[in-house]
């Protein structure tokens, strides 16, 4: 898999393929790690399940509304995570973070579509979140998984200010597992300093795009993935990043 050049109306991304000692940066703090795909080489599954233990997310949730805002709300969400990077950067967290649009069909045409965030924090040191309010999340995914949650909610309003972009009212932010938050668009993974694009299958048309590059970056690592679910353990032989 070589380098690619998206252009857009804000000028050109560079993607260049991630090298196996970046990947290994996001191996070491995601809670089930990342295996290759033995079919698509470069490409990867990034671990959310394996049997009956999920990762779990926190989702920002907005009321519900009919599916025909549903798309435009999804997209404003995206491009809001993409406008929202260089701000959550600023906190210089380490550890993983990916934040994701998600589309979830409810009942009579309406559809949750909010963002969520799932992260594998750096847990060594003393956790700075708020101990004592219903919302702390270090308990369950480790210490520091709050503030980096919290951190990036805030990138996202910041990143409404200056590109015009409505977050919409949230009603709830809570934990849920993986899989009860809906259909995730994954295009970002976040270690440390550095931004992965994942985005896969990767659609050069994405008006996302636009936003990375108004956001200041040019050139970002590019290493492909999905959410990956194994029934138990990896198959044997499943290599890993």
């Amino acid at each position: 898999m070589g380098s690619r050049t998206i252009r857009t109306d804000a000028g050109n991304l560079d993607l260049i393929p991630a090298t196996i000692d970046q990947l290994r940066g996001i191996v070491r703090y995601w809670p089930m790690g990342l295996v290759a795909s033995p079919d698509a080489p470069g490409h990867f599954g990034m671990v959310f399940q394996r049997g009956e233990q999920e990762v779990h997310g926190v989702k920002m949730q907005p009321a519900d509304v009919a599916e025909t805002d549903a798309k435009t709300i999804h997209f404003a969400n995206r491009a809001l995570i993409a406008s929202a990077l260089p701000y959550y950067l600023e906190r210089q967290h380490r550890g993983v973070m990916v934040p994701c649009a998600y589309y979830k069909e409810k009942t009579a045409g309406m559809v949750e579509t909010g963002i969520a965030f799932f992260v594998g924090p750096d847990t060594t040191g003393k956790s700075t979140s708020r101990e004592n309010a219903d919302d702390v999340f270090d308990d369950r995914l480790g210490n520091h998984a709050t503030q980096m949650v919290f951190d990036m909610a805030s990138a996202i309003v910041k990143a409404s200010k200056k590109c015009g972009l409505p977050v919409m009212t949230i009603i709830g932010m809570d934990l849920r597992p993986r899989l009860a938050i809906g259909g995730l668009a994954m295009q970002f993974v976040v270690e440390g300093l550095n931004v992965f694009v994942v985005t896969d299958p990767l659609q050069e048309d994405e008006p996302t795009w636009g936003y990375v590059v108004r956001a200041g970056f040019s050139t970002l690592p590019y290493a492909p993935m999905e959410p990956t679910a194994f029934p138990d353990a990896p198959p044997a032989g499943t290599p890993r990043a």
